[in-house]
């Protein structure tokens, strides 16, 4: 349930972000009551972008080695999934059990939390070392009252250790039953049918996944650059807004998957509503300068790409059917974001990208030296303020730029 619903979040920011460029300005404007986001508004992107430099571009791309920990650590994950636990009645706890406890602790003899079975590994250090060591040669049935010091962050985010008197009574104890990691144990529960399999299909699987990571943030740092060697003069309201609200969106939909509300998630989260605004900023400035590439390099999305994409997007996020990703985006949203991912990958193939070997323990890159080579501003603070205020699609139209209301034609 989880995954799908962060997968689906991806998929509405990745819309979001390009949902506010101009291939949505066909059609006409309605400014009434039931304005929405979606319908279109006319203005040229020329007017608010003038487009730096965005080919014959150069850029290092780290991708990290993959170590035989990574592939060790991959493997001791799979055995700990694996483990089954035998219940224990004539014995205290020992390091590596799962216990369930009863527990109440106190601060200068304040109460600051009640948890009832409560459920931990010991030795994994959930809640201390410390803790752990207290539980070691404990019974069932237990009870034990004691004070350790606890790393404590104060209101200005600085840890302290603080006094917790902490009351533990322990309910059951479980042994592990952990399997031995042959060829067997790895035919019955994985893709491979031997151990070396196994090792060697993990790290080729484990470079793949550094090396789309790499892609990736190769990708973010090549738009940067580029947005930052734009002149963005302004941009239609209902762009920053958008993005704004689509934003606040995937906040309200981790809330309720979390079972708070906005406000409480954000600030759990250590989000401000400034902190939105200036993120909303930073997408709409990448949204217009996306928009003005895909307009320069006349890139476009034929029917048969959109339909080979909605398939990508219902094995990749999760949806049932392509009708069901339709039924949750327009033709045309969907049609941005295919155009936004069209548009990254031709920054990505139109730039000398040298791929660079890392260690991730290591401050020296170094190793390995391969070169894609050349195949060939301000979103103001009044645009962002008179915006900001918008919370739902149906008023976003209202504050369009007089710029937008005056076009004619897109700039399809």
């Amino acid at each position: 349930m989880r995954k799908h619903i962060v997968k689906r979040a991806m998929l509405l920011s990745m819309v979001s972000v390009v949902a506010a460029s101009s291939f949505a300005a066909c059609g006409s404007k309605d400014k009434g009551a039931n304005a929405s986001a979606r319908k279109v508004v006319k203005y040229d992107i020329k007017d608010y972008v003038t487009l730096g430099q965005y080919t014959g571009l150069s850029v290092e791309e780290d991708i990290t080695q993959v170590t035989d920990q990574d592939i060790q650590e991959k493997i001791d994950s799979l055995i700990d999934e694996k483990t089954t636990y035998n219940n224990i009645t004539d014995r205290g706890v020992e390091k590596g059990d799962k216990i369930k406890i009863n527990y109440t602790s106190y601060v200068d003899g304040q109460q600051t939390d009640n948890q009832t079975s409560y459920e931990l590994k010991v030795g994994e250090e959930q809640i201390s070392e410390e803790f752990d060591d207290k539980m070691i040669d404990l019974t069932v049935g237990a009870n034990l009252e004691f004070t350790i010091g606890v790393d404590t962050p104060d209101e200005d985010g600085n840890v302290k250790k603080e006094d917790t008197t902490y009351n533990v009574t322990v309910l059951s104890i479980e042994e592990p039953v952990v399997p031995e990691f042959n060829d067997a144990f790895v035919a019955a529960n994985s893709d491979y049918a031997t151990v070396d399999e196994y090792k060697a299909g993990t790290r080729t699987e484990l470079e793949n996944q550094n090396a789309e990571s790499a892609k990736s943030q190769t990708q973010s740092k090549l738009l940067t650059m580029i947005t930052d060697s734009s002149k963005i003069t302004g941009c239609p309201t209902f762009v920053y807004n958008i993005n704004y609200n689509q934003i606040l969106s995937n906040y309200a939909m981790y809330a309720k998957y979390f079972g708070g509300n906005l406000d409480s998630y954000m600030q759990s989260s250590g989000i401000t509503y400034d902190s939105v605004k200036m993120d909303a900023v930073k997408m709409t400035r990448q949204t217009l300068v996306i928009e003005a590439i895909c307009k320069d390099a006349k890139i476009d999305i034929t029917d048969k790409q959109y339909k080979e994409n909605l398939k990508k997007y219902v094995t990749d996020y999760g949806y049932k059917s392509t009708d069901d990703v339709e039924k949750q985006f327009s033709r045309e949203e969907l049609l941005f974001d295919m155009r936004r991912d069209a548009a990254i990958e031709y920054i990505y193939n139109n730039n000398t990208v040298t791929q660079v070997t890392v260690s991730e323990n290591d401050d020296t890159d170094t190793v390995e030296d391969t070169s894609k080579e050349d195949k060939d501003e301000e979103v103001t603070e009044d645009n962002k303020d008179e915006s900001e205020e918008k919370k739902s699609d149906d008023e976003e139209s209202d504050k369009d730029d007089d710029k937008s209301e005056d076009d004619d034609e897109s700039e399809d």
